[in-house]
C-alpha cells in the first residue's frame, strides 16, 4: 500500500505508455479505485481474500493489482502464456474467491472460473471507463499478505510465495536505493508481470519512483531495437536469452543500421541481466555493441533481490556482486542463505514447506550453492539439487561449463545436466541448439583443449529449442527426460 500512498506525489504525471494510450497517475489511482469498487460491492474490506486476475501485458494489470490490494485482498496474477489447466491450479491452491478477467480471455478463463464456482469479475480496456465516485480504502495492516507469486516449479509443484505490504516495500526501498531509481526514469516493460522480474523489479520499483513505463506486448527484437530508437528510455532490464536475441538481430542490420542501434543502447543509464546466468560471451558481445556493461544481479520469489553487482564501480561477469541494501547473506556448507525484511511470509497453506525453507536461526536456505572472490563478490554455481554435478570423485557446477559451451561457435543454447550413472554417479550430458549438427566425438574433441577431462560430456542431445519455465529459466527436471 506505500507504492499506492506515494502516487500522489506524482498526479499529473505519465505513469504508463501503452497501446498508443498514456496514463496519468492521477488516472492510475482513479481507475484502481473502480477495481476496489467492483470487488468490495459494499463490503469494507476483503480481508485477505485471494484474487487471481488474468491482464494483459499492458496498463490493465497495475490498477487490477492496486485494486486488489486497495480492497484489502491479496493478489495473485496469472501467466498469459498458460494453459487453462495450470489457471486452475493456481485457482484451486490460492482458494481464490475471485476471478478478475480481461474481456479477450473470458471464452478460456471463464468456464475455469464456473467450474470452480468462484465470483468472476470481467472487464475491459480502461480508457472506456466511465466517471465514478471515488470511496475510501480500508485500513490496511502492512503486516497483511499483499501478493501471491507462483515459483516456477523447476523442481517441483509452484508454491504460492506470500509477500506482504511491509516486504514488498522493503524490497523496493533497497532497489530505488541501490539502483538509484528516480522520477526522471522511463523503463520499457517486456518481462513476465506474474513473476518477481517483471512485477516487482520493473514496474512496482518504476512507479515507487514515479517514473514512466512503456509497455511493449511481447518480446521480439526487431521491435524492441525500434523501441530503444525512437524511445527516450534509461533503463532495461531482460533475462540473458533476450540480450542474446537482441544481438543476433543487431548482427543482421547493415552498417548505418548497426550505428543507429548501437547508438540508442549507449544511451541508458542502466541495464540489467537476471533470472538465470548470463554468459561471458553475451556479456562481452552486448558490451561491444551497446557500450553497456549489464549489471548481473540474483534474487528469488520468497525475498526479492537479494545481491547486486554495483550501479557505480566494477561489474564482473559471472558474479552477482554483493548483498542489497537491508539485505543480509551467509554461505552454510557452499549454500547460500539469507536474511531481509523482503522476505516472504510463508508459503501458502504449506507450513511444513514453510518451516524446512528455514534453519534454526530464521535464515532462508536458497538451495543455491555460492561461492565468492577474494573482494567479496557472489558467485553463483547452481541449483544444488539440479546444477551440482557429482561424478566419482569430482564436484562441478552445470553453470560455468554451460558457459565454456556457449563459447563453441556453433552453439546458440545449452543446459548441462547430471544423468544417472552406475559407475560414477553421475556423467555430464548436454542438450543443445546449434547452427549446424554436432556430434559427440566433434565435441568432445573441441572441449579437450578449453576444460578439465572430467567436465567434458559423456552424452549429448540436440533439440530445436530448450524448454523454459515463464520466467525464462531452463526447465531442467523436464529436460532430463530426453536420457531416460
Amino acid at each position: 500500500m506505500d507504492l499506492i500512498l506515494r502516487a500522489p506525489k506524482f498526479l499529473q504525471k505519465t505513469a504508463v505508455s501503452c497501446r498508443g494510450r498514456s496514463f496519468t497517475y492521477s488516472d492510475l489511482l482513479y481507475h484502481s479505485n473502480i477495481i476496489k469498487e467492483k470487488l468490495l460491492q459494499g463490503r469494507k474490506d476483503l480481508e485477505g481474500e485471494r484474487v487471481v486476475f488474468l491482464a494483459p501485458q499492458s496498463y490493465e494489470f497495475i490498477p487490477i493489482q492496486w485494486g486488489i490490494w486497495q480492497a484489502g485482498g491479496i493478489s495473485v496474477p496469472l501467466c498469459l502464456q498458460h494453459p487453462p489447466p495450470e489457471w486452475e491450479y493456481v485457482l484451486n491452491d490460492s482458494q481464490a474467491s475471485t476471478v478478475v478477467c480481461y474481456s479477450a480471455f473470458l471464452s478460456e478463463l471463464g468456464p475455469v472460473a464456473e467450474r470452480k464456482g468462484v465470483r468472476l469479475l470481467p472487464y475491459g480496456d480502461f480508457s472506456s471507463v466511465k466517471d465514478q465516485k471515488v470511496s475510501e480504502s480500508p485500513a490496511i495492516d502492512f503486516n497483511r499478505g499483499a501478493q501471491i507469486i507462483y515459483t516456477s516449479g523447476a523442481t517441483g509443484k509452484p508454491k504460492g510465495v506470500i509477500a506482504t505490504h511491509n516486504s514488498i516495500k522493503a524490497q523496493l526501498e533497497s532497489l530505488s536505493e541501490a539502483w538509484e531509481w528516480s522520477e526522471n526514469d522511463h523503463i520499457l516493460e517486456i518481462l513476465p508481470l506474474h513473476h518477481v522480474h517483471g512485477n516487482i523489479n520493473v514496474v512496482s520499483c518504476a512507479l515507487f519512483s514515479g517514473a514512466k513505463i512503456t509497455f511493449h506486448p511481447r518480446f521480439e527484437a526487431q521491435s524492441v531495437w525500434k523501441e530503444f530508437i525512437n524511445n527516450d528510455l534509461s533503463i532495461f532490464m531482460g533475462v540473458p536469452t533476450i540480450y542474446s536475441k537482441l544481438i543476433a538481430h543487431w548482427k543482421h542490420l547493415k552498417g548505418r543500421e548497426q550505428t543507429i542501434a548501437s547508438d540508442s543502447a549507449k544511451k541508458f543509464r542502466l541495464m540489467v541481466s537476471g533470472s538465470m546466468a548470463l554468459s561471458e560471451s553475451v556479456h562481452n558481445e552486448w558490451k561491444t555493441i551497446s557500450d553497456q556493461t549489464l549489471l548481473e544481479r540474483y534474487g528469488m520469489t520468497e525475498c526479492g533481490m537479494i545481491l547486486s553487482n554495483p550501479l557505480k564501480g566494477e561489474r564482473k561477469s559471472g558474479y552477482v556482486g554483493k548483498p542489497l541494501p537491508g539485505v543480509e547473506v551467509k554461505i552454510v556448507d557452499s549454500e547460500l542463505r539469507v536474511k531481509s525484511k523482503g522476505m516472504f511470509k510463508e508459503y501458502f497453506m504449506k507450513p511444513e514447506a514453510t518451516k524446512v525453507a528455514f534453519d534454526e536461526e530464521g535464515w532462508f536456505k536458497t538451495g543455491d550453492i555460492t561461492s565468492q572472490d577474494e573482494n567479496g563478490n557472489y558467485k553463483i554455481m547452481g541449483r544444488a539439487n539440479v546444477d551440482i554435478i557429482k561424478s566419482g570423485e569430482f564436484k562441478m557446477s552445470a553453470l560455468d561449463i554451460e558457459n565454456d559451451l556457449l563459447g563453441h561457435p556453433d552453439i546458440t543454447e545449452v543446459a548441462v545436466l547430471g544423468i544417472p550413472d552406475a559407475d560414477y554417479g553421475q556423467i555430464v550430458g548436454v542438450a543443445l541448439k546449434s547452427k549446424s549438427k554436432i556430434t559427440l566425438q566433434g565435441l568432445q574433441n573441441w572441449c579437450k583443449e578449453r576444460m578439465a577431462s572430467y567436465k567434458i560430456p559423456k552424452t549429448i542431445v540436440q533439440v530445436d529449442s530448450l524448454p523454459r519455465t515463464q520466467s525464462g529459466k531452463v526447465n531442467k527436471k523436464e529436460l532430463s527426460r530426453l536420457f531416460n
